[in-house]
């Protein structure tokens, strides 16, 4: 089965989404005056990331024979370009902000996790990383702990924990910020499972119960919409329950082959500069907008346009000479080293 072949749908999607965020970015605060117009939705573009996530990685466990794989593969994904991206921030951050520049800040974000030390991303979208990481954790104890296949046995089991968490918070009010701002999986969780749930419609067999527990999962990501995350500040509850809903609509049409009027070039190479689309655009394309409309006297939609190419171009760079030879490299190193592993192990056989 060739599931490379059958994902391009969610490659198209993770790219509209990043445009999506990007947009948000770009067209709230004084650009929003300055417009006439934001694009309030786009911060939801994170929901269908998590969703994505949750399909991709439940694939890629699939694939994996061994737990160091799957944290070697995984490490060669996100941090050599999330390193690089966050250098480029930083040299803005020099540029515009110097005084807010926070060496033990910096060391922080280096590992992805800053919020454990008590410190606050560097880049405003950031804050996902860490929900990412804490699910490859969750999925990874599964698998080490032989128990992949009652992985929706164990999801439901932390739906239903997490909405009673978040239900319940009355009774211990400060415990509970402290765990969601320390642990913020708790407030998507379901969005990652809905992804997982939705890999075994595709992929498996056709179940209503599995359906059923997808409209449980989507009822606790509607439930969870002002329990955390940047969604609940931008859009009302209602609008944002309804964008959550139709995102499970848009993966049953994915699951049901309906999607492929978006395996379009365009969309294609945003979703192939994502990542690097998503780590880059916000602190520098942000000032960059301000520099072109208020310095250089430039019209806000020209601005705007000249914004997103300048992050777009970057995005492209970083993706096409460190992110794909990084992972080809750091992949080819690990298999090199399983290779040599094995053959010790056999002539050890041989003695």
């Amino acid at each position: 089965m060739d599931h490379r072949n059958r994902l391009q749908e969610l490659d198209a999607l993770r790219g509209l989404a990043a445009f999506c965020v990007l947009l948000f970015h770009f067209t709230i605060n004084q650009n929003a005056n300055k417009l006439g117009w934001q694009f309030d939705y786009g911060v939801t573009g994170v929901d269908i990331f998590f969703m994505i996530s949750g399909f991709v990685i439940f694939l890629t466990i699939h694939k994996i024979k061994r737990w160091q794989e799957f944290v070697v593969f995984r490490f060669a994904r996100l941090y050599p370009t999330y390193w690089a991206c966050m250098l480029l921030t930083t040299l803005f951050i020099f540029i515009y902000n110097p005084g807010s520049f926070d060496p033990i800040q910096f060391l922080a974000n280096l590992t992805m996790v800053p919020v454990f030390f008590s410190k606050e991303v560097l880049d405003g979208s950031y804050w996902t990383l860490v929900v990412e990481l804490l699910f490859y954790f969750w999925i990874l104890l599964i698998y080490v702990s032989k128990t992949i296949r009652y992985i929706v046995q164990i999801g439901i089991f932390f739906t239903v924990a997490i909405v009673s968490f978040h239900y319940f918070e009355s009774y211990y009010h400060d415990f509970y910020w402290i765990t969601v701002r320390k642990v913020p999986l708790l407030s998507h969780f379901p969005l990652f499972f809905s992804g997982i749930l939705f890999y075994n419609l595709k992929f498996k067999s056709f179940s209503f119960k599995t359906v059923a527990v997808i409209l449980l999962s989507m009822a606790a990501s509607v439930y969870l919409h002002d329990k955390g995350g940047n969604a609940m500040f931008s859009t009302t509850a209602l609008e944002h329950q309804l964008i959550l809903i139709f995102y499970h609509i848009v993966f049953a049409l994915f699951v049901l082959n309906k999607l492929t009027f978006l395996v379009q070039p365009p969309l294609l190479f945003l979703g192939k500069i994502s990542y690097s689309l998503y780590l880059l655009h916000q602190f520098i394309g942000v000032h960059l907008i301000t520099t072109f409309n208020e310095t250089w006297h430039l019209n806000i939609y020209l601005a705007l346009i000249l914004t997103i190419l300048i992050c777009v171009g970057l995005a492209y760079l970083v993706t096409n000479y460190l992110e794909l030879p990084a992972i080809k490299y750091i992949r080819n190193w690990y298999k090199t080293r399983e290779n040599k592993d094995a053959g010790s192990d056999a002539q050890a056989l041989l003695r």
